[in-house]
């Protein structure tokens, strides 16, 4: 079975990218018996760092950014390759991406086979992301055409504090070819994961508190992993 790539994306900073990835990286690799790898392309190397504390349970983490550029310096064919170099050992690959990352260039250059698109309900939030997601979404098209296989791109409603706040997000991407996932809670502990405690206690708590949610998203990856091997 093929490598399935995981990426995350918003123009947007401070939207949960690398929160996202970070938490969503290590519990699916608790749930599943399968060779989990973080790539990380954000000078701040903050999904790195956190990952690595996890390397004894088998995580990988790698940061790419100083080796092949960043934002609209990165290089395509350099990303893909050291991409395709990282797949050959994995199973399952989260891409960590920095605000303002081009996603006409380095979505045809990861080949995501998901993309989680991070916002939390703010104007200035759902904005930035209503201006980005034309973008995305003409990239993944494009990436679509020498095989037919189309990223999948999935809207997460971030840090919401009410099922009212869930229902904004949800009216005001109406249009888009994208679907959208179940929102994340507002939670104190979920914003200070990469503080480290002693026993990673913090990320205990979060799991703890955001089970649900961290469990919908390993099953949804696991999920399109089954369907694409089917597809073959």
């Amino acid at each position: 079975m093929s490598c399935t790539t995981v990426m995350f994306a918003n123009a947007k900073g401070g939207a949960g990218k690398s929160t996202l990835a970070f938490l969503s990286a290590i519990h699916f690799a608790a749930t599943h018996d399968l060779r989990v790898c973080v790539i990380d392309f954000d000078r701040l190397r903050t999904t790195y760092n956190a990952v690595r504390r996890f390397s004894g349970s088998g995580v990988q983490s790698f940061y790419l950014a100083d080796e092949h550029g960043e934002g609209h310096r990165v290089a395509p064919d350099a990303v893909r390759s050291a991409l395709d170099n990282r797949r050959a050992s994995s199973d399952v690959l989260f891409v960590d991406t920095p605000a303002g990352f081009p996603a006409e260039t380095m979505v045809p250059a990861i080949r995501p086979d998901i993309i989680f698109v991070p916002v939390a309900v703010s104007d200035a939030d759902i904005m930035a992301t209503k201006a980005y997601l034309p973008e995305l979404e003409e990239a993944a098209s494009r990436m679509s055409e020498p095989t037919g296989v189309k990223p999948r791109i999935m809207l997460v409603p971030n840090q919401v504090f009410s099922d009212d706040q869930a229902l904004r997000v949800r009216d005001a991407f109406r249009g888009h070819s994208v679907r959208i996932a179940p929102a994340l809670a507002f939670s104190r502990t979920l914003r200070e994961v990469f503080h480290f405690e002693p026993g990673d206690t913090n990320i205990a708590s979060v799991f703890l508190e955001d089970g649900g949610f961290f469990r919908w998203m390993s099953a949804d990856i696991f999920s399109l992993r089954q369907m694409r091997s089917r597809d073959g």
